[in-house]
């Protein structure tokens, strides 16, 4: 018997072997990046929000700018929050005062399966920013 035929099938037990394993790896690193840019996208939609309720004379409109704001920022990032909430820190928009937005989006991970994860992801979006210190009192 010759050291060739000894070795005769190990290729395929080694594929078979190596194959899950690295289509596990693939799933985990589409996981990693689908949580790493829903993160990155959470915050500058947050930092949209803030800025155009920072540019708003009263508390009611900040609000209402926030909200179209994230919500069209969401549509255009392409983000697939199944449900997000939007909270918002005007501080009665005082001139160099500092309006807060936080965004909680939930991102889907059910579509990746055989990796045993809950159906849906909250990620996190902050941003503060400060209000024309220089602009005329409403």
């Amino acid at each position: 018997m010759s050291p060739r035929d000894a070795q005769r099938g190990s290729m395929a037990v080694e594929l078979t072997i190596l194959t899950p394993m690295l289509i596990l790896f693939a799933m985990l690193m589409i996981l990693a990046g689908r949580v790493t840019r829903a993160e990155a996208t959470a915050d500058e939609v947050a930092h949209a929000a803030a800025r155009a309720a920072s540019m708003q004379r009263s508390t009611a409109r900040a609000e209402a700018a926030a909200a179209e704001t994230a919500a069209a920022a969401l549509d255009s990032h392409g983000l697939a929050c199944s449900e997000y909430t939007l909270t918002l820190d005007h501080g009665g928009l005082a001139p160099g005062g500092a309006v807060t937005a936080v965004l909680d989006c939930h991102i889907g991970l059910g579509d990746l399966s055989g990796l045993a994860l809950p159906g849906t992801h909250t990620v996190e979006g902050e941003a503060t920013v400060v209000v024309d210190t220089f602009r005329g009192q409403p």
